[in-house]
């Protein structure tokens, strides 16, 4: 928490907008949440008392500018919400954090923890990269099938089920906003879920798929013990920490040569997640999909992505031609800060700062 707000215009709802009187929501909970930060005018002192109770922080008085811009941009977060009918979320890896699944880019995201995503061309390409693959997919499959939706979630799926959130475009590949309930999902960069041919229209789900590797690879990876994935890793491996596990699912481990990967049971071909690997393109149909939701719709809220890939950051770019307000909740730098048409920069923990949406504005 603590960064400055972005964007030219930033409105602050007024009293008239509440749906419920001043006097409920400041009594309505022993300790403050934003809800009550909405109608102190001192925003720096409830933003600071939120802090204390909620994070057991203790916040110095230098931090009271940053405390008030924060209370500010949590109040026009809400207001961007209640303002509209018609939004398209464009949800990244920092949604799934709190779900125990981590990010790419943040302190103990992939990438600084030593991830090489792999490669589609290598992939298709090299058996070697197939085994290394399926095999760390192997290991890491039961500890990420079990992983379930958090706050933020069931946030967004509440926003759509009253008709403020139009869709969701994400770029993960966990199903954890369905699981939530959310009905309008577009997974921007496929799923881990499924697994299909790259030579015919074959597929199986992932649970079947992870039955069939199991079978041709019992031993140390297939125990069962998915709180244990340290065990099962072999050694420690030049990519990254062994038994670490990934935004998609995989860990970190060494996979031998004796390796069984199967191959597609109709035809003989390769079989690969529907995952758009590094290097592969998102289909056409999903990018067309996703254009003409953000051109459709009366504002985008970005949730826990920093925009850095390329398929996501273009929707904000078409947002910003379209001439829609865009809104941010997410920790840290993101590569549209600074861009006019985003009106308001929340950062703060998802899970935590979508309850509060919900509660405050009566959702």
């Amino acid at each position: 928490v603590g960064a400055p707000l972005v964007g030219r215009s930033l409105r602050i709802a007024s009293m008239t907008r509440l749906k419920l009187p001043r006097g409920a929501l400041l009594s309505c909970l022993r300790k403050p949440t934003l809800c009550q930060a909405r109608h102190l005018s001192d925003h720096g002192s409830a933003w600071k008392r939120i802090q204390e109770d909620r994070f057991g922080a203790k916040v110095g008085s230098s931090r009271s500018h940053a405390s008030a811009s924060d209370a500010a941009a949590a109040t026009s977060l809400l207001s961007f919400i209640e303002e509209r009918e018609n939004i398209v979320v464009i949800s990244g890896a920092g949604i799934s954090t709190e779900s125990d699944i981590p990010d790419y880019r943040g302190p103990k995201g992939a990438y600084t923890t030593g991830f090489k995503p792999v490669m589609h061309q290598k992939f298709v390409s090299c058996e070697k990269t197939r085994r290394r693959y399926w095999g760390r997919s192997q290991l890491g499959w039961p500890k990420f099938s079990l992983c379930r939706p958090n706050a933020g979630h069931f946030g967004l799926a509440r926003l759509e089920a009253i008709g403020r959130v139009k869709a969701i475009v994400t770029q993960n590949v966990d199903r954890l906003h369905q699981a939530a309930g959310s009905r309008e999902v577009l997974e921007l960069h496929g799923t881990t879920h499924t697994v299909g041919c790259l030579s015919c229209d074959y597929q199986a789900c992932r649970e079947s798929f992870q039955r069939t590797l199991d079978a041709l690879n019992p031993g140390p990876g297939n125990v069962g013990d998915v709180g244990n994935i340290d065990e099962v890793a072999r050694h420690t491996t030049p990519e990254g920490t062994p038994g670490l596990q990934r935004p998609d699912g995989d860990v970190e481990a060494e996979i031998g040569a004796g390796y069984v990967v199967p191959a597609c049971p109709r035809c003989g071909g390769i079989l690969k997640p529907d995952v758009t690997f590094f290097g592969d393109n998102v289909p056409r149909w999903r990018v067309d999909a996703a254009n003409d939701l953000v051109a459709s719709s009366d504002g985008v809220l970005v949730v826990g992505s920093s925009l850095m890939t390329f398929s996501a950051f273009r929707l904000a770019k078409l947002a910003e031609k379209e001439g829609k307000k865009i809104a941010v909740l997410n920790m840290g730098h993101t590569r549209i800060d600074g861009m006019a048409s985003v009106v308001v920069k929340c950062e703060a923990p998802i899970g935590q700062a979508m309850s509060q949406i919900i509660k405050c504005g009566n959702f």
